[in-house]
């Protein structure tokens, strides 16, 4: 069996507004992970270093597919040359500031992954037509949002890994706002999907 790799993001400016409770129900399904945001906070403070990860990530490559041993191979829509471009920029990349574990960002990101969780659905849209920056608003101010989902892994290096390496993306979009300066604070939970196995949001903001 085989699973193609999808990742979807937006990045939009959120104007704004007062600080609103989620919707119980919207968390119930998705959890917190502050090990993804430790995951991503090695990656922008040492890219250099984190590039031994995506090296070890090309040394799994056979033809076109991820293959670890007890695991459904990842198809891939670009093969090496993701892989090979995404480890080029890791060490060229300078460091930069850890962003902040929020609160408020982990419940707008919960609420998008249980809402998926529950539809089934892919992409930046909830079910009732609210865009990141909506949900994000819900949370708090922001001068600033963006959103980066990825579809399939679990471990918290797998996720990050697939948003920088960002196959099938050709402007590495989801990289970029992984990367971007801009942003000092981040919220990431994860929910089961029906299609993919797994649905992870990272939310990112600058209060």
């Amino acid at each position: 069996m085989t699973r193609t790799i999808a990742t979807l993001l937006v990045a939009a400016l959120a104007a704004c507004a007062p600080v609103a409770p989620p919707p119980p129900s919207d968390v119930a399904a998705a959890v917190a992970r502050p090990d993804i945001v430790a995951e991503l906070n090695a990656a922008r403070t040492d890219p250099a270093g984190y590039a031994r990860k995506a090296r070890a990530l090309r040394g799994l490559l056979r033809g076109d597919r991820i293959e670890r041993p007890g695991e459904i191979a990842v198809v891939t829509h670009e093969g090496a040359a993701a892989i090979d471009e995404a480890i080029a920029f890791l060490e060229r990349q300078p460091p930069l500031t850890a962003v902040a574990d929020s609160r408020p960002l982990t419940r707008a990101a919960a609420g998008h992954a249980a809402d998926q969780a529950a539809t089934g659905a892919a992409g930046h849209a909830s079910a009732d037509g609210s865009s990141p920056a909506d949900r994000m608003r819900r949370q708090g101010r922001w001068s600033a949002s963006g959103e980066a989902i990825a579809y399939g892994p679990d471990r918290a290096a797998d996720v990050v890994l697939q948003l920088i390496v960002d196959d099938g993306v050709p402007d590495r979009g989801h990289r970029r706002i992984l990367f971007n300066p801009a942003y000092t604070a981040v919220g990431a939970a994860c929910a089961p999907h029906r299609v993919w196995g797994r649905v992870c949001v990272l939310d990112f903001a600058r209060p």
